[in-house]
């Protein structure tokens, strides 16, 4: 079962990995306009939403392993803290997503939200960094 657990834990972390390069993807939106920036952002929707979702397996599975292995306190907190981070983050970046798309369709500007996207993207990307960093390196916290 153990291994049933690395392997879910390693494929949702290698979908997280979308929080990495979400940030230069985010620019683009910036310079659309109308029904590219609808599908566009549709695009960024989904890629969040498989983000979500591969976060919750990660934190799920990760919870399941913690026991089977020796790490420090220290370790677990920061691995708790880096994820509840990139899930509050992947929330306000749906949330922006949701009032991009609105302000699209009518025919406002949508520089404000590509900008708050691209800001949580990159508080995103850098926890998840840093999440993969301490968890392949354990011993760093000892």
């Amino acid at each position: 079962m153990y291994q049933v657990m690395i392997f879910l834990h390693v494929i949702s972390a290698l979908l997280l990995g979308a929080y990495v390069v979400f940030p230069f993807i985010v620019g683009r939106a910036a310079t659309l306009t109308g029904a590219a920036l609808e599908g566009f952002a549709g695009l960024l929707s989904t890629l969040n939403r498989v983000g979500q979702f591969s976060l919750i397996v990660t934190f799920i599975t990760g919870g399941a392993m913690v026991s089977k292995v020796d790490v420090s306190v220290l370790w677990m907190v920061l691995a708790i803290v880096l994820l509840l981070i990139v899930g509050a983050m992947t929330g306000m970046i749906g949330g922006r997503i949701k009032k991009l798309i609105a302000n699209a369709k009518a025919g406002n500007s949508t520089a404000t939200d590509a900008a708050k996207i691209k800001s949580f993207s990159w508080i995103a990307a850098v926890a998840v960094v840093v999440a993969i960093l301490f968890m392949t390196n354990p011993q760093l916290l000892a």
